[in-house]
């Protein structure tokens, strides 16, 4: 999200991201779109390796794998909908560092 910012219009934007496969030496370039699906697949993997649904006879729907550190570059809406975002994935460990 952090990503999709609002942006100076005088600044162009990326149209290309830096991309380093696991074990490679080089970056390479590659499109936006294909680094959202890249992301998207490595949550959905992580997410369902570690996918708590009961603790005892609670049901939880949680995953301690992954975590989310906020920007205090966002706005309240922005910070809002992530953390929304998170919880929906079953992200326990959230923070945000609105006091720099």
């Amino acid at each position: 999200m952090a990503l999709m910012q609002e942006h100076d219009e005088a600044v162009p934007r990326q149209d290309k991201v830096l991309y380093r496969a696991p074990n490679a030496a080089d970056w390479k370039r590659i499109s936006w779109d294909e680094a959202f699906t890249k992301i998207a697949a490595n949550i959905k993997k992580t997410r369902d390796a570690s996918f708590i649904e009961w603790d005892g006879n609670v049901r939880v729907n949680r995953t301690e794998a992954i975590g989310h550190m906020g920007s205090s570059a966002i706005k309240n809406e922005e910070a809002y909908l992530l953390a929304k975002l998170m919880r929906g994935l079953g992200v326990v460990y959230l923070e945000h560092q609105a006091r720099l």
